[in-house]
């Protein structure tokens, strides 16, 4: 049986420019963008490749989740290929588990095998991977806040 998917967390959009699309966002919708942060990623894994990038990130809050958006800075990353491949869009659905090895054994032990497209983690916070094959569409993250997994 397939572990239970937990509620969503947020959705992460892909930008070319964190800026506008954040002044696009309040225009529209009244909503300003929060907690914009810089992120590097130097011992990340990008299809099973050690890799070292960057991104800018920024939350808009919409009461039960969250809109990420986030811009590529540096290096080659999943932002980076879904730019090119896509333009700006819906990347990803987060959902915050306790563990992601044990969530990704449940996936594998019900017969699922995704993907790992990216494996990172933010420094005594957080780790986080992309998955690709669960979603009709976008990837999947899976997020593991410090001090749950195991």
């Amino acid at each position: 049986m397939s572990p239970a998917l937990p509620p969503l967390f947020h959705v992460g959009i892909v930008v070319a420019d964190l800026d506008r699309a954040a002044a696009d966002y309040e225009r529209r919708w009244a909503v300003k963008t929060e907690r914009i942060m810089d992120l590097r990623f130097a011992d990340a894994r990008f299809h099973g490749q050690e890799v070292s990038c960057s991104a800018r990130y920024g939350f808009i809050s919409t009461g039960a989740s969250e809109i990420e958006l986030i811009q590529p800075l540096t290096g080659r990353s999943p932002y980076t290929e879904f730019l090119e491949a896509n333009g700006e869009g819906v990347h990803h659905l987060a959902y915050a588990v306790e563990s992601i090895d044990r969530h990704l054994a449940a996936l594998r032990e019900a017969g699922e095998d995704p993907s790992v497209v990216f494996d990172g983690a933010i420094a005594d916070r957080a780790r986080f991977v992309y998955l690709d094959g669960l979603a009709h569409g976008p990837v999947v993250e899976l997020i593991e806040r410090a001090g749950q997994g195991g």
